[in-house]
């Protein structure tokens, strides 16, 4: 019997067929529904396809895409199960993403770059430090390795009371008001070499030096322009030298057998060992010369005065290096100039020092010394340079300091201390690039003088006011390298 039109057939849920409309998703027939997610896709944004060629559909509730929400980024989904599904691939960071800019090229590409970064970062070696720099020493242990007392010591800043001797480790002395003592640094005792009598015409100690060619020797002036030559070995006294006029004795250097010394009266003289008398004088400065360095060669003096003028004599020309115009050819500080130093890997280099109100560090070329001497480098501290040591191992050159000052005060105004990390500071700079290596706070009060140890890797600090010193570990010798023997290859069985 056929059925009309309205009418309808009759089927168990057994044979009813299954159907699928757009409004639905679900088995019409299962009792579980499936989880639907609340997030969204743009597939014209996020896959590029058209709005023309997308089917109009009437939104409903049990709908798989619904319309963008951008305040939702993402799918329910933990954060690791997404993370794991973005390192194998699984999912690309450009779907369901609604942020407005997208992921940069690098992070799509490398996922773990700024892992592999970091991770790189920390096994990147660091700039390898050269074992003869202070930096590998000083810079390290930033403490002095021996201290000495020193009562008495002269409290003259511009005074040298401390000398170190050649030979093995060497000598320390040190000049107590009217006596000298001196400490055998190999067997560590200390000795008594002499004592000035108590009579105003000779005065008290001021500067002493130990002759470098004959280690045994030392010379000591005194505030009355009295040298005297004394013998270590036999605590003798050699010789007794008068500075004329009799003026309170500067700094002084060895040549050999000579000694050249400075005088408050602006002279230099000469003194050969070998003579009871002065051998020559120099009359250059007008004012108290306070430093007298030879250069190690021995072709150059260097002195400077309470003026802030530095002159070089050339010792084979017998004259003054850049004396074209006597008013134009010296080297001028705008404060008294101290220290000096030459340079031993090139002897042509001349570090000179100021106190206030130049405070600075100047280096000069002999080569390069015209009517009108200019620096080649310049290092402004605004700090009192008491003395400066070049390094016979590396290109470094140490300088100490004492008070330090405001470089804003106008010229001419009142000396004010200011306390500064340079004040009283012991300072290695770099050459030629002229960079702080280091830098430490040598004393609790100025720092007077320092000297350089015979094989140049230690440095002696004294500070006048507080009576002590201080032996600090600065570079080292260059390491020898030893060549491989062929007889080191084999052995005999």
């Amino acid at each position: 019997m056929e059925a009309g039109p309205s009418s309808r057939v009759l089927a168990t849920p057994k044979n009813k067929k299954r159907t699928w409309t757009p409004e639905s998703v679900t088995n019409a027939f299962s009792t579980k529904r499936r989880r639907i997610s609340s997030a969204s896709v743009d597939l014209t944004r996020d896959f590029g396809l058209p709005l023309t060629n997308t089917p109009s559909r009437s939104p409903s509730r049990a709908d798989r895409f619904i319309s963008t929400r951008p305040s939702l980024s993402s799918l329910q989904a933990t954060p690791r199960s997404t993370r794991i599904a973005r390192v194998f691939g699984l999912i690309d960071n450009k779907v369901l993403h609604y942020a407005d800019d997208g992921p940069t090229k690098s992070s799509r590409a490398e996922p773990f770059a700024d892992i592999r970064t970091n991770f790189s970062k920390l096994l990147a070696k660091s700039k390898a430090v050269p074992p003869t720099s202070a930096v590998a020493h000083l810079g390290k242990r930033q403490q002095f390795v021996l201290a000495l007392d020193g009562p008495g010591v002269s409290q003259d800043i511009f005074a040298y009371p401390i000398s170190w001797s050649t030979g093995g480790q060497g000598s320390i002395a040190v000049a107590c008001d009217r006596d000298v003592y001196y400490q055998d640094l190999d067997s560590r005792v200390i000795s008594h070499l002499c004592r000035l009598p108590k009579n105003d015409s000779v005065g008290r100690l001021s500067s002493i030096d130990w002759c470098q060619e004959e280690p045994t020797l030392l010379a000591a002036g005194t505030t009355t322009g009295l040298v005297q030559l004394w013998d270590a070995s036999s605590t003798s006294k050699v010789r007794d030298w008068a500075v004329t006029p009799k003026e309170a004795v500067g700094g002084m250097s060895w040549k050999g057998r000579t000694l050249a010394v400075g005088s408050e009266a602006g002279i230099i003289s000469f003194f050969d060992t070998r003579m009871e008398h002065a051998v020559s004088h120099i009359s250059l400065h007008k004012a108290d010369v306070l430093g007298c360095r030879w250069s190690h060669d021995g072709n150059f003096l260097a002195s400077s005065d309470h003026r802030g003028v530095v002159y070089v004599w050339d010792a084979r020309a017998s004259k003054v290096l850049s004396d074209g115009d006597r008013l134009g050819g010296k080297m001028k500080h705008g404060a008294p100039v101290k220290a000096l130093s030459w340079c031993p890997w090139q002897p042509d280099l001349l570090a000179t020092g100021s106190f206030y109100p130049d405070g600075q560090i100047r280096i000069f070329s002999t080569k390069s010394l015209t009517v009108v001497p200019e620096p080649i480098h310049t290092i402004p501290l605004h700090t009192q340079i008491t003395s400066l040591q070049w390094s016979p191992h590396c290109k470094e050159l140490l300088s100490t300091q004492g008070k330090s000052w405001d470089p804003k005060l106008p010229l001419g105004s009142k000396f004010v201390p200011v306390r500064t990390p340079l004040t009283n500071s012991l300072v290695v700079h770099k050459y030629p690039s002229l960079n702080r290596l280091v830098s430490l706070t040598a004393h609790g009060e100025e720092v007077g003088q320092s000297c350089l140890s015979p094989d140049g890797t230690m440095i002696f600090t004294i500070s006048p006011k507080e009576e002590a010193m201080k032996m600090w570990k600065i570079w080292s010798p260059p390491q020898k390298k030893v060549r491989d023997s062929i007889f080191n290859s084999y052995e005999i069985r």
